[in-house]
């Protein structure tokens, strides 16, 4: 499994939806489950793979978003929707003009915007910085 997969964790009789992390040894691995706030450390035996980034569904992506946003960017990120779709980056753009928002991570969905920006690491700082260079 890889960051970012979604996963199915049983617990007795209950069983949820969550993010894998990463793996912490053999028989140990890090998720963050979607009902929880903390970081769940759970049993290889207990968590069944469902999908990869490829195929998000909007709790996915969310999930994934406000993992990455914690951990890295104080629990920020920006969404924009608009008729023609959806913009998206970690961290809180402070200025929002047509050029921020030309650099932040589009697509059709809120899904695929978060997948690119996950994957470009799409953040306002890096927005703001180039944003900052057109005008020089």
């Amino acid at each position: 499994m890889n960051f970012g997969d979604r996963v199915l964790y049983k617990n007795d009789s209950n069983i949820s939806k969550g993010v894998f992390i990463k793996e912490l040894n053999q028989v140990e691995v890090l998720i963050k489950l979607d009902d929880k706030k903390e970081k769940s450390i759970v049993s290889k035996h207990d968590i069944k793979f469902v999908s990869n980034m490829d195929h998000m569904d909007l709790s996915h992506a969310m999930a994934v978003a406000d993992y990455i946003s914690k951990e890295k960017y104080d629990g920020h990120f920006t969404l924009l929707c608009f008729t023609s779709g959806c913009k998206f980056c970690f961290g809180t753009l402070d200025k929002i003009n047509y050029n921020t928002t030309s650099l932040m991570a589009s697509g059709r969905t809120i899904e695929d915007a978060v997948k690119i920006a996950i994957e470009k690491k799409i953040d306002a700082d890096k927005i703001l910085d180039n944003d900052d260079k057109m005008y020089k």
